[in-house]
Order: structure tokens, then C-alpha cells, then sequence
């Protein structure tokens, strides 16, 4: 009897492992439309089309990213925005999302990145080894906004916010940021102009609200590692029970917040019913 059930527990553990291996290649192009309040006045401005990811930390679809990288370019994409978590955080790992960041920066489009825990991790603990991953992903394209600002058009700035390490505490433990403490590090654009904020984890969006922001893009919490039908992310990386922003549009006063699922995974190092995605967004104008 003992063997038998050993041999059951060992077939699943293989089964749940090939699932694992197959469920976390299956890329999925999603494509959302959002519906800023202020977005009717910047018609002009505004991208059409805006590719999204977040959290690939490393990970590849296909030889050298391809199929990532061809799904991006059937799009034809305005901009690229990746709120953070490219990386691990070991030199190792450096070469894929480098690697990725070179061949996104042919399509000639600009690619805006946030930093997420594991490069502001890696800066703070290794700046050497930080600064080596800012080089080596250098392009014309390519640009890493760790507290910064730049315009993607004239009166639509796009802001990268470098949130401070101590908010990344498992279970919750998270540092409290405020509204002062932003934008004293990534001052807020002026109301002349449409906000849009890249900021890694969803945790405080009534202070992304506070601080101005139109439309703002997270990720960090990988759609919860498991989803269930209706239920959505039943728990999260940081191990936290039904994460209130699991993925997906959030609204609140003028600011919208879309959340990604993420294309990776780090620990624990599963997706259940939870495929990578792709976000295609578009703004209603």
C-alpha cells in the first residue's frame, strides 16, 4: 500500500512539473482598452497603441525571446512600457533581458522601463553589477526612468517611480509610501500634461491617485501565482490570501491603474491557471 501511494504521489509531481514546463511557455496576447477621464483632452498626443509586460524575470519564449519578441512586433506598437522585473538580480542572468532590451530597441519605438525589487535590489547591494545590466541594455530606444520623467509626446510625460526597497516585505510587511515621499523622488508632470506612471507593485494606488497620475501600470504581483474562475488571484508571490489588485483595470477618481499578470515567475516558481501574458493596450478616447 505504501508503495502504491508513493508511486501515485511521484506520477503527480511528474504530471504537475510537465504542466508546469508547458503552462509557463503558452504566451498570451491580451488586449485591454482603458478609459482615463482626461484622455479626450490629449486625442492628439496620445499613443494608440501601447505593448505592456512586466516581470519576465529572465524568463524566455523561444530560442533568444523570439516568439516574445515577434508577438510584440505584430502589434506595431506606439511604445513599449515595462514596469520593473526584468531580472533576478544575479550577474547570470543578465544577458536575456539585455538581450531582449537590444532586440526590442530595432523595432525603433520607445521603450520605457521602471525598476521593479530585483533592480533596485541588485542597485542598492550591487551597484557594480547594476550599472554592468544599464550597459550592457543600452539602445537609442531604450529608457530606464529610476525616478525620472521623460515625454513620450509633447504634454504626455511618462514617469518611472523607484519605490523604496523596504516596501517589498513578504506578508505584507510593507513600508508606507506616501504622496509627499513621490513626489519629493518622481515629481508629478503638470496638470497640462497626461500622466502616465510606471510603478512596480499595485499596493499603493491611492497614493498613485493622490500624486496625479492618469494611468498607471503595475505588475509585481504575477496575477496571483494561482487563479481560479471568478475568484481571480487567490494568492500572491509575497503570499499574501486574495490580493486586492491581482490584475487587471482599477479605477478611482481620474486615475486608472492596469495591473499585468507578468510573463515569469521567481518563488515559488508557479503559474496555475495563470499563462503568461502580453498586454496590448488601447485608450479610449
Amino acid at each position: 500500500m505504501g508503495i502504491r501511494i508513493l508511486l501515485v504521489i511521484g506520477i503527480l509531481i511528474v504530471v504537475f512539473a510537465v504542466y508546469q514546463c508547458v503552462v509557463q511557455r503558452l504566451l498570451q496576447v491580451v488586449r485591454v482598452t482603458v478609459s482615463p477621464p482626461r484622455a479626450k483632452e490629449f486625442d492628439r498626443v496620445l499613443p494608440r497603441k501601447m505593448i505592456v509586460f512586466a516581470d519576465l524575470h529572465n524568463d524566455t519564449f523561444g530560442r533568444g525571446n523570439g516568439k516574445l519578441i515577434e508577438a510584440i512586433k505584430a502589434e506595431a506598437p506606439d511604445c513599449i512600457l515595462i514596469p520593473g522585473d526584468l531580472i533576478i538580480g544575479r550577474e547570470k542572468h543578465f544577458d536575456v533581458a539585455a538581450s531582449l532590451l537590444k532586440e526590442l530597441d530595432k523595432l525603433g519605438k520607445p521603450i520605457y522601463i521602471s525598476l521593479g525589487n530585483h533592480e533596485s535590489g541588485t542597485k542598492e547591494n550591487h551597484p557594480d553589477l547594476y550599472e554592468r545590466f544599464i550597459t550592457q541594455s543600452a539602445g537609442e530606444n531604450v529608457h530606464f526612468l529610476d525616478n525620472r520623467t521623460e515625454y513620450f509626446a509633447e504634454n504626455v510625460a511618462i514617469s518611472g517611480f523607484t519605490l523604496p526597497f523596504e516596501v517589498y516585505g513578504k506578508r505584507g510587511r510593507r513600508h508606507k509610501v506616501t504622496t509627499a515621499e513621490m513626489a519629493k523622488i518622481t515629481p508629478a508632470a503638470g496638470p497640462e500634461d497626461f500622466r502616465i506612471l510606471l510603478a512596480h507593485t499595485p499596493y499603493y494606488f491611492d497614493s498613485y491617485v493622490s500624486y496625479g497620475a492618469d494611468l498607471v501600470f503595475a505588475g509585481h504581483v504575477h496575477g496571483g501565482i494561482v487563479r481560479l474562475p471568478l475568484l481571480g488571484g487567490v494568492i500572491s508571490p509575497q503570499l499574501e490570501l486574495f490580493p486586492k489588485y491581482d490584475a487587471g483595470v482599477f479605477e478611482k477618481d481620474d486615475t486608472t491603474m492596469v495591473v499585468t499578470r507578468g510573463l515569469g515567475t521567481h518563488f515559488p516558481p508557479v503559474r496555475i491557471g495563470n499563462r503568461p501574458e502580453l498586454l496590448v493596450i488601447a485608450i479610449d478616447r
